[in-house]
């Protein structure tokens, strides 16, 4: 062993390049703390250790002094050349309630793939070993938010019901906060076991977080849970699965939050989830007939004379309630009103079409829209005209 620093070798079969510790060994001479006693003995020969008896001295010194351990753990842990080691020291420690040192390990391993290794195998253990379960539990409250990450893996691996039971209690029970990184990486971690399964309490936790919790961080754990392989297609399950738990979300939140999901169905290319949503979201602006009223504008350019002239040929949109975005739809017959500007130079280019972003109550609000339209263009500095239109209607 190097006097400069401490390295471990990894014999897993995946591991087999020499992984660094962070910490010198000459830094951990210094930093130790001083016990004067009948455990110094242990502490002057815990770098001489053998990987076959290293967890039974570490034990040795639980029993003559728990503190003593505790506080000299990382040196025991230097003595450590390989996974199976260092997994086994671990497990004792753990035993021992021993868990601040634990904790903070993998952050003394410089490669990353190492400290994925010993997480997932610790995870692995909690079948056999309860205490492992508690152990990350506490993790989730008593590390910092990039600690808490590197055991990630060992969230992943566990199997135990009890650790799932109490996954699943705390994603249901989102903090009160917009942006939690400890929260984000348990969802992560929940996700990756539970997949298209943790879309319920995702949906849970949505509603919950709707008013001041981490409501978007939520939603976007809801689309990775049924996020398809790279080179794959969304199946018809997922997607299934995915509309009806964010319109159940939808309909249990205001009508801002129900907005953000209903938009991001329409991205999805779920357009008749997302107007299924309409009713909801814009209940007051629910025509007679049971449609919405939208404006809807193509702009004409020319250069006439000399000056830069623009006619804004507009028309009121009837649309059925099918649909969450009109704009495809309505590009085509206003393009085809009677250009007005034919004996000038016509500018390059379709003619722009524009539409009210949301469902307007009258013909009142859609003026007030095209007012802003006709100041946007005469701001451009062209000469502005209106133009009327007949009504598009979108059955």
């Amino acid at each position: 062993m190097l006097d400069a620093e401490v390295q471990i070798r990894y014999k897993a079969p995946r591991m087999e390049n020499l992984m660094t510790l962070v910490p010198t060994l000459t830094a951990l001479l210094l930093t130790a703390p001083a016990h004067a006693g009948k455990c110094d003995y242990l502490l002057r020969r815990a770098d001489t250790y053998t990987e076959a008896n290293l967890a039974k001295a570490f034990q040795d010194a639980v029993r003559c002094d728990k503190d003593f351990a505790e506080q000299n753990y990382t040196r025991f842990m230097a003595s450590a050349t390989d996974a199976d080691t260092l997994v086994s020291l671990t497990m004792t420690a753990l035993d021992a309630n021993i868990w601040n040192p634990v904790w903070g390990q993998l952050s003394k391993i410089q490669s990353y793939d190492a400290r994925d290794e010993i997480a997932a195998r610790v995870g692995e253990a909690c079948m056999e070993n309860e205490r492992v379960v508690s152990f990350l539990q506490g993790a989730y409250f008593g590390l910092r938010d990039i600690e808490f990450q590197q055991w990630d893996d060992a969230f992943v691996s566990c199997e135990a019901p009890a650790l799932l039971d109490w996954l699943t209690t705390q994603i249901e029970n989102p903090p009160d906060r917009l942006f939690d990184e400890k929260y984000n990486a348990l969802m992560s971690i929940y996700v990756t076991k539970q997949g298209r399964g943790a879309l319920k309490s995702l949906a849970k936790s949505a509603v919950r977080s709707a008013e001041a919790g981490p409501y978007d961080a939520v939603l976007m754990q809801m689309d990775a849970a049924v996020a398809p392989q790279l080179g794959e297609d969304l199946s018809p399950e997922d997607r299934a699965a995915l509309e009806a738990a964010l319109i159940a979300v939808a309909k249990r939140v205001g009508a801002d939050k129900s907005r953000a999901v209903a938009d991001r169905l329409a991205t999805a290319g779920a357009q008749e989830a997302a107007a299924s949503l309409l009713p909801s979201i814009y209940a007051d602006r629910m025509q007679s007939s049971g449609g919405f009223l939208y404006g809807a504008a193509a702009i004409e350019r020319a250069e006439c004379k000399g000056v830069k002239t623009a006619v804004i040929h507009h028309a009121e949109v009837n649309e059925a309630g099918k649909r969450w975005l009109i704009l495809e739809e309505v590009e085509a017959p206003l393009r085809s009103a009677k250009a007005r500007l034919s004996k000038c130079t016509p500018e390059d280019g379709d003619w722009p079409v524009a539409t009210t972003p949301e469902p307007v109550r009258n013909g009142k609000e859609i003026n007030a829209w095209l007012d802003g339209l006709e100041e946007q263009w005469s701001n451009k500095e062209y000469a502005v005209k209106m133009q009327g239109e007949k009504d598009v209607i979108l059955d």
